[in-house]
C-alpha cells in the first residue's frame, strides 16, 4: 500500500493482480488512467504498474515476483521473489524485461523487501545481505 506524496490517493495490489488506485478520504476508486499517470507517490512497494513492467522476466509467472521497494530518492528499486532472489532496477523501469543492475540469491523466498538507505549500489546491497533475507 502506498500514499501519494500529496496523501491524497492511496495504491494497493489485489490479489488477482490488479493495481488498484483510490482517493482519499472519500475511498473513491479512481479508474482514469490520465489522472493516475499524473500522481507522484511518496513510496511505492507494488509489483504492479506501468512503471514496474521491466522486473518481470520473459518466464516470470505472475505469482513469482513477490515485493518491491523504491528509495527515497525514487532512482532505485528493489525486488525480491520466490526463488531468493533480490534484484536491483533503475526506477522507473518501463521497458520489458529490463537486465536487473544487480543480483543475490538468499536461501528462502522474499516476500517483504525495504531499503533501509541507499548511500550506493553496494552500500545498499550490504544492508540486506546483513539482514539475511
Amino acid at each position: 500500500m502506498d500514499f501519494s506524496a500529496d496523501s491524497s490517493y492511496l495504491q494497493v495490489s489485489t490479489g488477482s493482480y490488479k493495481r488498484q488506485v483510490y482517493e482519499v478520504p472519500s475511498g473513491k476508486q479512481l479508474v482514469d488512467q490520465a489522472v493516475i499517470d499524473r500522481i507522484t507517490w511518496a513510496t511505492w512497494t507494488s509489483v504492479l504498474g506501468d512503471e514496474v513492467i521491466g522486473i518481470w522476466s520473459r518466464h516470470a509467472e505472475k505469482a513469482d515476483v513477490n515485493c518491491a521497494c523504491v528509495s527515497h530518492s525514487g532512482i532505485n528499486l528493489v525486488t525480491g521473489d520466490d526463488f531468493g532472489m533480490v534484484k536491483l532496477f533503475d526506477f522507473p523501469c518501463p521497458e520489458k524485461f529490463v537486465r536487473t543492475s544487480f543480483c543475490m540469491v538468499t536461501t528462502t523466498s522474499t516476500v517483504d523487501i525495504r531499503i533501509l538507505s541507499c548511500f550506493s549500489r553496494r552500500h545498499m546491497m550490504e544492508i540486506f545481505s546483513s539482514l539475511n533475507l
